[in-house]
């Protein structure tokens, strides 16, 4: 390898005749001599022998260096240099190319979230794996431990440790959906209390940063569900690839699938929540919103007939309160403001 890729990588070599795994730097990543370097293998295959390089941000060089070692098509390059965004499958015969995202929940301010991805580029040869992503992933870190502590758990080749790699990042899912589940919860307990408000005529009970908070949970439900819904059809196609090539890791991607299948159906269920409490949401609001116009519909009758008897009865005399009938206009108009207010409070306008 033309670049040293010292310092910013953990690679591992499990040789499964002895059953060991080896810590491998740079030069014996480049010396290394796997038996797809001379003998034409397929990825995912039954060899038990198999090598991990996982790399931390790489430099251009670095990737080049990388192409070189395992022959890698230059187009791959330009997706590892940049940030695809998508997950997604390419077989190229020889390797498999895939991409996966590990994801993170942060609530930001006025209660918005923000889902932090990372990026994973993985590709699979015969017997080698490399995994490339921005940051230090603790998972990645953790399985490397326990594989050193127990390299049986690797008899099953390199599906068996793609299969590892993919089940440790969606497992990640679940707790991120179930915090955002628990937000959900805290909604209808809100929208009760807004909706007793309403049904009470407290015009001054709702809670305006509602629909704001329901909005950023839709957005960000449906920024897992742009990349958990990918993934499940790049489990599925290893799914299929596997079953066609004699099912060796056939469970292992079925158990892919499925965690996939059930993190869209559960972000699918909470995003149907959401707009049915956003549609009571307005739907309280309307209503909070007819009650006002009830009560300024009321005062402006309650003050409209006052109005009506000082403007008529004014413009008669000129010598005012001497006037004639001056104080029975008065009583007039208190007595008419007393029975609307007392007619208007029946009605429970105000």
């Amino acid at each position: 390898m033309d670049a040293k890729l010292a310092g910013v990588f953990q690679g591992f070599f499990y040789d499964a005749a002895h059953n060991t795994v080896e810590a491998m730097d740079s030069a014996a990543i480049a010396s290394a001599s796997l038996k797809s370097d001379h003998t034409p293998c397929h990825p995912l295959g039954d060899e038990r022998s198999f090598a991990w390089i996982d790399i931390v941000a790489p430099s251009n060089k670095e990737l080049a260096s990388l192409a070189a070692r395992f022959k890698l098509d230059p187009q791959i390059l330009e997706d590892l240099r940049e940030r695809e965004g998508r997950p997604k499958l390419h077989d190229y015969d020889d390797y498999i190319y895939l991409i996966f995202h590990a994801l993170s929940l942060q609530e930001g301010e006025q209660n918005r979230y923000e889902i932090q991805s990372i990026e994973v580029d993985c590709l699979v040869g015969p017997d080698w794996i490399v995994t490339i992503h921005s940051e230090p992933l603790p998972k990645f870190v953790a399985l490397a431990a326990r594989w050193k502590k127990r390299p049986e758990w690797m008899k099953g080749g390199a599906g068996n440790l793609l299969y590892e790699l993919m089940d440790a990042v969606l497992d990640d899912y679940f707790p991120l959906l179930d915090q955002l589940d628990e937000r959900i919860d805290g909604f209808e307990d809100r929208l009760y209390g807004v909706g007793e408000d309403a049904a009470q005529n407290k015009t001054d009970g709702g809670d305006g940063r509602l629909s704001g908070e329901i909005f950023a949970l839709k957005r960000a439900l449906l920024q897992i569900r742009h990349i958990a819904g990918p993934t499940r059809d790049v489990a599925n196609i290893l799914l299929r690839r596997d079953a066609e090539a004699g099912g060796t890791h056939f469970a292992a991607f079925q158990d892919l699938y499925d965690h996939a299948s059930r993190i869209v159906d559960n972000i699918d269920t909470y995003r149907d929540i959401l707009s049915g409490a956003l549609d009571a949401y307005l739907a309280i609001e309307s209503n909070r919103m007819n009650a006002v116009m009830k009560q300024l519909t009321a005062y402006s009758i309650i003050l409209l007939m006052p109005t009506l008897i000082a403007g008529v009865y004014g413009m008669n005399f000129d010598d005012l309160p001497k006037a004639h009938g001056f104080w029975e206009s008065i009583g007039a108009m208190g007595g008419l403001v007393a029975v609307l207010t007392g007619y208007f409070k029946w009605r429970k306008w105000l």
